[in-house]
């Protein structure tokens, strides 16, 4: 008997305790800073950049950037990628 209602406060002991903790990770999620506004599409123009990684060869296109400037490449195997398209 005493084993039984032993068992029975450590359960509801854990429930309380990973329900607080539950409670904890909503309300932060409740609290979060909301997400940046989106970029001004008209100060995007018309591009085709092309990257491709120097260390695997995955490649990457992009079809727009700010002011037509070619932006930093993105990194892929942890180097940046190389341009491999003319900037015309």
């Amino acid at each position: 008997m005493l084993w039984t209602t032993l068992r029975i406060v450590i359960a509801l002991g854990a429930a309380i305790v990973l329900y607080l903790i539950a409670a904890a990770f909503v309300r932060n999620f409740a609290q979060a800073e909301a997400p940046p506004d989106e970029p001004d599409v008209t100060t995007l123009e018309d591009v085709d950049y092309r990257y491709r990684c120097i260390v695997c060869g995955a490649q990457a296109v992009m079809y727009s950037a700010p002011e037509g400037d070619p932006p930093e490449p993105p990194r892929h195997c942890r180097e940046p990628m190389a341009l491999i398209a003319p900037i015309a």
